[in-house]
């Protein structure tokens, strides 16, 4: 994954609650040592004490880094596509990925938005049918494709 994608993904992560700010210091030193640079990683990776200043630093970093606003859907569009790509790639397990898709859906407010409906079906429906697994598997991975071919 290029730094640029993996930047993406991180932010589209962060944008949907899904990244601790105890975590913040680890993330953006990681990012240094892929080259990506700005002065605001460089104060992360120092680990700042308190989860305000962490917060602040990273979006800081997110601004110097060119990185635009996005917007909850869109962020769910990126995390979509990743976990449809670790799916295909056999790091995720079909309902697995669906699950870390619904779960996402319901950090964020994104009422009428049903881009992602077939994962949250299959992933809710699995649990209670389970003579259907192959079934919802086999839909996820359908579903899986399209996503992870995406032109976002």
């Amino acid at each position: 994954m290029s730094p640029e994608t993996d930047l993406r993904l991180i932010q589209a992560r962060w944008v949907l609650g899904l990244i601790p700010s105890e975590e913040l210091p680890e993330l953006a030193a990681g990012l240094l040592s892929r080259g990506v640079e700005s002065r605001s990683l460089v104060e992360l990776a120092g680990s700042p004490s308190h989860a305000a200043e962490m917060r602040e630093a990273f979006e800081e970093a997110l601004d110097q880094l060119g990185c635009r606003t996005m917007e909850p859907t869109e962020a769910l569009r990126v995390y979509a596509k990743a976990v449809s790509t670790s799916i295909l790639d056999g790091e995720t397990r079909p309902l697995e990925g669906a699950k870390s898709i619904w779960q996402a859906t319901l950090l964020v407010e994104a009422h009428g938005w049903h881009e992602l409906d077939p994962f949250i079906y299959a992933a809710s429906e699995a649990e209670g049918r389970p003579e259907d697994r192959e079934f919802f598997e086999r839909a996820i991975l359908e579903e899986a494709k399209k996503w992870a071919s995406a032109d976002l």
